[in-house]
Order: C-alpha cells, then sequence, then structure tokens
C-alpha cells in the first residue's frame, strides 16, 4: 500500500482544496493518507481548531509524528514533481505551476511503479489525476462531484457547525452574494454586474433573501444597502474576529463558507476560490453566477498598486533614512 503525506498551504479554504484532493487521490493509488497541518501567519491555528476530533484522529500528524514517520518537514520537499527512486518516494509542490500541471506524469510514475511509494506533498489549492485522454470538460464536471460528496462528509468543530445550524434554524431558503475586496481588489467586477446578477438569480428562482458574506464591513453594509435597494431581504453574521491573522479567524471564515454551501444559489466573484468551492459543496456550481473581475477596473487597481509602490520605494529601501 502506498502512503501519502500532505503539508496544506495557504488559507482555510486553500487548504481544505488540497485536503479534498488527496482524500480523492488516495484511493485512485491505494493510499493511506496522513495530514501535517502547521499554522502559518494566515493560518494561527491548528487542525483541532477547525475540524472535528474524529478527523484529526484519523488523518492528522504533529510536526513531530511527520518526521517520526515519513523523515519530512514542509520546508523539505522540493519545488515541482521530484522521484527518487532510491528511496521509492514522490514529491510534489506545484509553486507557481500549480499541481495539476504535473498529475500526467505523477499517474505514470504510480502506473510503473511495482512497489509501495510514499508521496509528499506540499499544497494549496485542487489538483485530480483524471483519466487517460479523457476531456477536460468531463473530468473537472467529476472532480467537482468528487468534492462536493467529499465536502458533505468533512466535519468542522462542533462550535462551527453549532453556530451555522444556530443561524440555519428557521431560515427561509436564500440566495448567497460572497464579497472578496480585501485581497483581491484588482479582481472584482463592476457594481451593475453584481446589481444585475442579483436581479437575476431573484428573479430565476423567486428568492428574496439574500446571505451576504466578506471579511470588509464596509463592502458587507454597501451591499445590504443595495440589497434592501433591490427589494431583497439581506442579512449577514456578525463575528467576534475577522482578522485572518489572529486566532479565531476559522470561525468567521468558516461559517460564512459553511453558509454559503447552504444557499439556493450563489452570486460571486469568479476569482474567489473561497466561493467556487461552496459552491461546489452546496451544489450549486451550475445554477450559481460567477462573476469575472472588470478589466478596466483592474487596470484602474494595477496601476494605483505601482504608483504606490513607485511613492513608497524610497522610504522602502531606505534612501530617506539617517545615516
Amino acid at each position: 500500500m502506498h502512503r501519502i503525506l500532505l503539508f496544506p498551504l495557504s488559507g482555510y479554504i486553500n487548504r481544505l482544496q488540497a485536503i479534498a484532493s488527496v482524500a480523492i487521490l488516495a484511493p485512485q493509488i491505494d493510499a493511506e493518507l496522513s495530514i501535517c497541518w502547521e499554522p502559518d501567519d494566515v493560518v494561527p491555528v491548528g487542525a483541532d481548531s477547525v475540524f472535528s476530533s474524529d478527523f484529526c484522529r484519523s488523518h492528522v500528524l504533529t510536526c513531530a509524528a511527520a518526521i517520526e514517520s515519513f523523515n519530512c518537514t514542509r520546508d523539505l520537499v522540493p519545488k515541482y514533481l521530484t522521484h527518487d527512486a532510491n528511496s521509492n518516494r514522490i514529491y510534489l509542490a506545484g509553486n507557481d505551476l500549480g499541481e495539476q500541471h504535473f498529475m500526467p506524469e505523477l499517474a505514470k510514475l504510480f502506473s510503473v511503479s511495482r512497489s509501495p511509494q510514499t508521496l509528499i506533498i506540499a499544497a494549496g489549492g485542487k489538483f485530480f489525476m483524471a483519466p487517460t485522454n479523457q476531456a477536460e470538460t468531463k473530468w473537472e464536471a467529476e472532480f467537482r462531484e468528487l468534492r462536493q460528496s467529499f465536502y458533505r462528509e468533512i466535519a468542522f468543530t462542533s462550535e462551527i457547525e453549532s453556530a451555522v445550524q444556530a443561524e440555519l434554524a428557521s431560515r427561509p431558503a436564500f440566495l448567497g452574494l460572497h464579497l472578496r475586496y480585501t485581497d483581491r481588489s484588482h479582481q472584482t467586477p463592476l457594481a451593475g454586474a453584481i446589481r444585475q446578477a442579483l436581479r437575476r438569480l431573484s428573479t430565476r428562482t423567486g428568492i428574496t433573501d439574500l446571505f451576504i458574506a466578506g471579511d470588509n464591513a464596509a463592502a458587507r453594509q454597501r451591499w445590504t444597502d443595495e440589497a434592501l435597494g433591490l427589494g431583497l431581504m439581506p442579512w449577514s453574521v456578525e463575528h467576534l474576529v475577522w482578522d485572518r491573522t489572529s486566532g479565531g479567524s476559522q470561525q468567521a471564515a468558516l461559517v460564512d463558507w459553511r453558509l454559503l454551501t447552504h444557499a439556493k444559489a450563489m452570486v460571486y466573484f469568479h476569482e474567489s476560490s473561497f466561493a467556487v468551492e461552496a459552491a461546489v459543496a452546496g451544489g450549486t456550481f451550475d445554477t450559481s453566477i460567477a462573476l469575472a473581475a472588470s478589466p478596466t477596473k483592474s487596470a484602474l487597481v494595477r496601476g494605483q498598486q505601482y504608483l504606490q509602490a513607485a511613492v513608497t520605494y524610497p522610504k522602502r529601501h531606505g534612501w530617506f533614512s539617517s545615516r
């Protein structure tokens, strides 16, 4: 039997995508799955603050246990795809190319091997070992179905799940709007496109209740006002901690994500993996509306960012510091 050790990277949903991907991959290659979840600046909590105790007991290793069982840390995973035939080890870290780029080669390595392999992955996104010569549109649809099944089975902590159920209690059917302005300002659609999409979705479904999710308070308030103007009934969840670098941020992120998976359909920014995976988990990927970024707005925001960088460059590099 093969073994997989995953070091999930980046934010909560990036890590969740990677975990879903290896959970799907493991039975494909007849492998036992282990996960070494390391806190960092973006995710400052351990796996036991995110997942149920049963899931952690079954799959999660401490860093010390990962070293003992696999003699590996995240920093030792080389870039891209590496096969060490002498130790029967395969390392995968897609970096700028992404893990999906290496899936055909990885499949070949497992197809020719006659001995147990250890696969060690450091990833913060999704990837799928698709059947050979299958059309991309077909395997992507299959991959979404498999991720949906995984997301429906995975359990978060009792605190997260209880908070979700409390919000859903006696709540009528609702639509979802996910806003991503804080770190995706150059990839946001125009306000008019969002308004039009909300009108279309409400008219098509006959639903007026609208859950608004997003980590920017000003944006949530703006779109609460906009939704009221459209004849919708908006609501949000006010969490105690929004700062992604603070302990407790998992409550805000994952409660909102779980609630979005219960929406009957969503409007979201196309570039947001948080929203895409919520649509996949909720089975609304085909009925939701994904909005592309406005090219004009993207160019304007990037221009402002470059200008700000140019203005602050001398100060950031010590040109004006005292000597």
